[in-house]
């Protein structure tokens, strides 16, 4: 090789290398993934993920899937970026979101509960307790988890439904700001 490419080589590597420089490395965990539906019986969670790892259909915390990546030490700015569908099942529609979200500190690394609540808000749990009616050492919300089954207050979906209807974006994910670090 020649001078000039061995050069222009070793300045790019540097270069690649100084990019990463701000970012320190994270002694990151497994994570099993569960989400919470706390919506009114007309909504439900079809499909949500976490930093692209899908969880599925969120409902009453019993499904798990295994796994996302969660520092094995919370630090302040923790998020995660939550992306969510909401079906309204009354009005044969649907939204799709995504919002990056605080992670709750935590002392030790555990299930990561996402919460999707009646107001909007979505909170990011991780614990080693599970969520319940009567678990008062859970960290997260303690508002009851509705059971419900909307196809079958509602019906199923396509008969009622226009097929093909795209949802409508209620919510989109900006650059993160500045001093916020996403989990890996």
């Amino acid at each position: 090789m020649g001078p000039i490419i061995l050069r222009t080589f070793a300045l790019l590597l540097l270069l690649l290398a100084g990019c990463d420089a701000g970012q320190a490395k994270q002694d990151t965990v497994p994570a099993p993934l569960t989400g919470i539906d706390h919506l009114p019986d007309h909504l439900s969670i079809q499909d949500f993920w976490v930093n692209g790892t899908s969880g599925h259909q969120a409902g009453g915390g019993g499904s798990v899937v295994c796994c996302v990546k969660l520092p094995r030490q919370w630090h302040p700015n923790l998020t995660v970026v939550v992306g969510w569908g909401v079906t309204n099942w009354r009005d044969c529609t649907w939204e799709s979101h995504e919002r990056r979200v605080p992670v709750e500190r935590y002392t030790e690394v555990g299930s990561l509960y996402i919460h999707f609540l009646p107001n909007g808000n979505v909170r990011a749990v991780s614990s080693n307790i599970a969520p319940g009616y009567s678990n008062e050492d859970y960290p997260g919300p303690h508002d009851p988890i509705p059971r419900k089954t909307p196809y079958k207050k509602y019906g199923t979906w396509s008969p009622r439904c226009p097929v093909g209807a795209q949802p409508v974006l209620t919510e989109v994910l900006d650059e993160c700001p500045s001093g916020h670090a996403r989990a890996a």
